[in-house]
């Protein structure tokens, strides 16, 4: 855990340092690239999980987070005062977000606000918008 706390410290200084246009290859320059820091992203979002907030509902999140590569996947799954995250499709998700891995990673580290990023065109949804709110109710996310 020491180790992935550090390697979230340097991912963390890495965006709080770099400009957005460069943060997509700054990442890519990180051992594990941005495969490894979505996995730190996701992995702070389960633990902003609050099972109080979320008592009793169910849902999924599919994220598509395109970088000069193509696309990686990654879900969020709400059930039984449990969230998972994983790499991959999620099978029927509520909804799906598209997303730049730049602002995602600035989504993930509370410094782009979904909403604004869904008002300024730099997060697209597919599915029930109204669901995409739960992201906010659902998870306690610190003060940027």
């Amino acid at each position: 855990m020491i180790e992935q706390d550090e390697r979230l410290r340097n991912l963390t200084a890495l965006i709080d340092n770099t400009p957005h246009d460069d943060l997509e290859a700054a990442v890519g320059r990180l051992p594990g690239g941005a495969d490894e820091a979505l996995d730190l992203i996701f992995t702070l979002l389960a633990s902003e999980f609050n099972p109080q907030k979320a008592k009793g509902k169910r849902g999924v999140f599919q994220f598509e987070i395109t970088d000069g590569t193509g696309v990686r996947e990654h879900y969020v799954h709400v059930e039984n005062d449990t969230c998972t995250t994983g790499r991959g499709k999620a099978e029927k998700p509520d909804i799906t977000l598209g997303v730049k891995l730049a602002d995602m990673l600035l989504m993930g580290m509370g410094k782009l606000p979904g909403a604004k990023a869904f008002m300024t065109g730099k997060l697209k949804i597919r599915g029930n918008p109204l669901f995409g709110t739960k992201l906010g109710d659902w998870f306690d996310h610190p003060p940027a």
